[in-house]
């Protein structure tokens, strides 16, 4: 079917996300800022289904490591035709909007912004020079926050505003080559980074 590099993958979205995909008949190589049991299980979960699967860790905001991750993805699963661009996070602490705080502004940019965008473009520079068989896609997993606003969690509502950008930018620039570039904005769902 395909070859697909899903981030945030450990736990909630991004792990259901893996393993449909699997089950569709993916191979998927699941990333997370840290490639403990919990991720190790998501691979080893693929794996029973009958896909190839591989654990990797990755802080998304380095982008100095986004090629690495690609390599890595690609050395153990093959060419990639997917990416799944899941990995997130909130507010260090939800409050009035008058408090954000820089530190918890900026880590949403440089997670959920920043990471996403640099991502997709080395994902993008890579796959766009590989002829391969089916359809060849990138999925931005952004929030109802991208345009829905919610004032205890100003910072990140921005940073998902800005991966809905993105993803339209991507669009635009991919299509003539055959990529298609979606954007998923699920409402509130109930996963550890929603418990509180």
């Amino acid at each position: 079917m395909g070859r697909v590099l899903v981030t945030g993958a450990r736990r909630g979205i991004g792990r259901a996300t893996a393993l449909a995909l699997a089950a569709e008949g993916f191979d998927v190589a699941v990333a997370d800022l840290e490639a403990g049991d919990d991720l190790n299980n998501v691979a080893a979960e693929i794996e029973k289904i009958g896909r190839n699967s591989v654990a990797l860790a990755c802080d998304v905001s380095r982008i100095d490591r986004h090629a690495a991750l690609l390599d890595h993805a690609e050395n153990a699963i093959g060419p990639l035709t997917t990416l799944i661009n899941n990995a997130g996070v909130s507010v260090v602490s939800r409050g009035d909007l008058l408090d954000v705080t820089p530190e918890s502004f900026d880590r949403c940019q440089a997670v959920n912004t920043r990471g996403t965008f640099f991502l997709t473009q080395a994902f993008a520079a890579r796959v766009r020079n590989v002829k391969q068989d089916g359809h060849r896609s990138i999925v931005n997993i952004s929030s109802a926050n991208a345009t829905a606003p919610s004032i205890a969690r100003g910072e990140y509502c921005i940073s998902k505003a800005g991966a809905a950008m993105i993803t339209r930018l991507f669009a635009a620039r991919l299509s003539d080559e055959g990529i298609g570039v979606y954007e998923i904005q699920p409402g509130f769902i109930e996963t550890d980074m929603t418990a509180p």
